[in-house]
């Protein structure tokens, strides 16, 4: 199949591969957000442990860390001494120390469990020394929601209990009525990287191309207008740039890892990556449609980011066959559906509305 002529590269692209990204060098190292590994960790009595097990999966999980030279620091009894306090926010407590001999020498609680990092590659994967300490508290879907790390001393325990709090909330019980079969992930990007991803598509890529499709082999960040049903307030914002791309498509292994699991199905590929941005009045026909309508069969699931939920209204997605029920996900939490279900993004009704999108699919 022959391709259409790509658009010759204008000097802003050139000014745009000169001038460093927001993403250039950025640390991709262990963040909240990341999917924890199963570490293999024991009991005292050396059976194995798994936060994965049933007894322990789907619950919210704090770990106090301690080094395999730490046994008897203030820290460790700083950390003890807030055990109920974690406990009476709903979230399981676990002791855990590189020596079997350290871990038995600490007091026992009805409301922790000791562990054993007998190879430690959680404390490793931590990055704290001997002696150091660290809490971690872990989203009942196993991702973190809160790394705290010191060499030295205990990290702060009011910012941990703070996260415990917003996570029980969270958490709390609803009856729920029909709705259609979505997947939320939240913290697939901090506040902070969403900032960035907005700043990539107000400073970069500045050529608006006029075509139909993506074009994956353009080379460089571009924006192309998006008249879906005749609408007027989508433009688009294609990134090519290795840093950002690299970044995001970190980022999206966590909702990767979560679709495996809720749909029992591999993503292995991304169409090209996008921002959208809508603004304004929406124009066109008010009603829905499926992103796996020929060409594009291949398409298996959508996956929809909000950046700046808190700087604009409307803007909500809805789902016509299962409901009028909105979904309004936070920034930087993943909304993931079928590509076969019918679904509409309704008008911006105040401020400008930014959201990265991709479609996913695998082998089959």
């Amino acid at each position: 199949m022959n391709r259409p002529e790509a658009p010759a590269l204008p000097r802003s692209v050139a000014e745009d591969r000169a001038r460093p990204g927001p993403f250039d060098g950025v640390d991709l190292g262990l963040s909240v957000g990341d999917v924890a590994a199963d570490w293999p960790l024991t009991t005292i009595e050396g059976e194995a442990f798994s936060f994965l097990g049933d007894s322990e999966a789907g619950r919210t999980r704090v770990l106090l860390v301690a080094g395999s030279d730490a046994v008897c620091e203030p820290g460790i009894e700083a950390f003890e001494r807030e055990i109920a306090a974690f406990a009476a926010l709903g979230a399981r407590v676990h002791l855990v120390f590189g020596q079997r001999d350290a871990a038995l020498r600490r007091p026992r609680c009805r409301d922790a469990s000791v562990l054993v990092d007998h190879k430690g590659e959680l404390a490793a994967s931590l990055g704290h020394g001997p002696t150091g300490l660290s809490v971690v508290v872990l989203r009942a879907n196993h991702h973190f929601a809160g790394i705290y790390v010191s060499r030295t001393s205990l990290p702060a325990l009011s910012e941990a209990l703070a996260v415990c709090s917003r996570l029980h909330a969270e958490r709390a019980t609803k009856a729920m009525t029909s709705h259609p079969p979505v997947l939320m992930i939240p913290e697939v990007f901090s506040p902070a990287e969403c900032r960035q991803l907005i700043e990539v598509f107000d400073t970069r890529g500045q050529v608006l191309v006029q075509a139909t499709e993506a074009i994956d082999y353009f080379g460089a960040d571009y924006k192309m207008t998006v008249p879906d049903h005749g609408r007027v307030d989508r433009v688009d914002h294609f990134f090519f740039e290795r840093a950002t791309l690299d970044f995001v498509l970190h980022r999206l292994q966590r909702v990767e890892r979560e679709v495996a699991k809720a749909y029992h199905y591999r993503i292995t590929q991304h169409e090209t990556l996008r921002i959208a941005r809508y603004h304004g009045s929406r124009g066109g026909f008010s009603y829905g449609h499926r992103d796996n309508r020929p060409p594009h069969e291949h398409r298996r699931f959508a996956l929809s980011i909000n950046l700046n939920t808190e700087a604009f209204e409307g803007g909500e997605l809805r789902f016509p066959e299962f409901g009028d029920q909105r979904y309004r996900p936070e920034s930087g939490t993943g909304f993931v559906f079928s590509s076969s279900l019918l679904h509409e993004a309704m008008q911006v009704t105040a401020g400008t509305r930014y959201v990265l999108l991709s479609f996913m699919f695998g082998e089959r």
